[in-house]
């Protein structure tokens, strides 16, 4: 018979208390609780920063589009303004040549324009020039009050002079004063 013999302090184990155990669980639990809620809010922190990153290019780039809209819209106002002052001189355009053609096919030949005045502003005509007599004036005021160029024809000045040559001869000279119609028919 073999008997044991333990010679060996006894030592008697600690029993755990059911509320150590219980405060160990519930610390662990809450240190799992803190983890989760940092990862999560760490998480969201991260996508939220780089959604504002994402935002703040986008308002970069919008900025450089609205300037550049700006900038367009700027050269578009700029050059419809020239597009419509050169459609609008294309269509009030004065056209001398035409002017001065027609008046000289309809001139009468007894009366000769010895200066021409034309304000554009006004459309005031100054026809200063000489005829033979007070007769041929008076023709020509006629004709130029029926003549369609011009409009409101009145005799400003005349004066009769004398010329020196073969014989004794004397003219007429006048300025006469008109309203240019531009665009009317002769």
């Amino acid at each position: 018979m073999n008997i044991k013999i333990n010679l060996l302090p006894i030592t008697k184990k600690k029993k755990t208390k059911l509320a150590d155990t219980n405060i160990i669980i519930i610390f662990i639990f809450f240190v799992l609780i803190l983890g989760l809620i940092y990862f999560f809010y760490n998480t969201k922190i991260n996508s939220l920063t780089n959604d504002l990153a994402t935002i703040q290019q986008n308002i970069a780039k919008y900025n450089d589009m609205e300037s550049l809209k700006n900038e367009k819209i700027k050269s578009d106002t700029v050059l419809n303004y020239y597009i419509n002052t050169i459609n609008k001189l294309g269509k009030n355009q004065v056209k001398f040549s035409q002017f001065f053609n027609t008046l000289s096919q309809n001139f009468p030949s007894y009366a000769y324009l010895t200066n021409l005045d034309v304000d554009l502003d006004t459309k005031v005509i100054r026809l200063t020039g000489v005829v033979d007599d007070y007769y041929n004036l008076g023709r020509l005021l006629n004709y130029l009050s029926n003549f369609k160029l011009m409009s409101n024809v009145y005799l400003s000045n005349f004066s009769k002079q004398a010329v020196a040559g073969q014989g004794t001869t004397s003219s007429v000279t006048f300025t006469i004063i008109a309203i240019w119609n531009v665009g009317a028919e002769k």
